[in-house]
């Protein structure tokens, strides 16, 4: 029996989202994947960040991490500093740590994968989020399809024929697997993706009766801010 992989959502801890502390706390406490959101400065370098700001067309990275600067942001740099995507490459690289990227925008996409090939970091990343293209134009990046938030009735009543068209499109498209809102992920597709070489994933899962339902469901990874318990499941799934 496959071990559903602990991904710890960016913010998991007592720091903020998207800071390298909150990074640091997804690696220390054991998670197989640490998830993160990229954007981009106006030069092109990528960092985390989950909302859109002007401030990053007009500011590039040194300019924007300054700390009379970075605060217009968000808050949370008056003690943090503005992290990058270079340095969460580097600090998760001894360990082998895997990572999700959450893209959030399109130009993210060039620095992103350069980065990735940079570190030679292929086999440990996927991207999420923002992925038009990539499979085609980066066959070596690994990219899991984004599934809809929500489904109609009519997909819902033909849940099977859905499973069965989406994992016929994610194989068809050069997709490692699909990346799924919890409430939207039933036992159908989980086989249907498995049976096409297809992983799964859900997300955000942060109570236990759902975290153990995904866990029997056989979900290869489930994203949550609770990844203490969920790996003391996920362990104790596998024993």
């Amino acid at each position: 029996m496959r071990r559903t992989m602990v991904a710890a959502h960016t913010g998991c801890g007592i720091h903020p989202d998207n800071t390298m502390a909150s990074f640091f706390e997804g690696m220390e406490l054991g998670a197989d994947i640490v998830e993160v959101d990229v954007r981009v400065t106006r030069e092109g370098r990528a960092i985390l960040l989950h909302d859109d700001s002007p401030y990053l067309r007009t500011h590039a990275y040194e300019q924007l991490n300054d700390s009379s600067v970075r605060g217009l942001l968000d808050p949370i740099y008056a003690e943090h500093e503005i992290a990058t995507l270079e340095q969460v490459l580097r600090a998760s690289d001894p360990q082998g740590t895997k990572l999700n990227l959450d893209l959030k925008s399109a130009d993210s996409i060039e620095p992103t994968v350069r980065l990735i090939r940079e570190f030679e970091a292929q086999k440990r990343t996927f991207i999420t989020g923002c992925s038009d293209r990539i499979t085609e134009l980066y066959p070596d990046i690994q990219v899991m399809q984004n599934t809809p938030d929500w489904l109609t009735m009519e997909q819902m009543e033909r849940y099977g024929d859905f499973a069965e068209a989406v994992c016929a499109e994610a194989r068809r498209s050069g997709y490692a697997g699909l990346n799924m809102n919890g409430f939207t992920c039933l036992p159908p597709i989980v086989k249907y993706a498995h049976a096409a070489g297809l992983k799964v994933w859900v997300y955000t899962i942060n109570e236990r009766p759902l975290m153990e339902w995904f866990l029997g469901m056989g979900v290869d990874a489930i994203t949550t801010r609770a990844p203490r318990l969920l790996l003391e499941l996920a362990n104790g799934a596998k024993n």
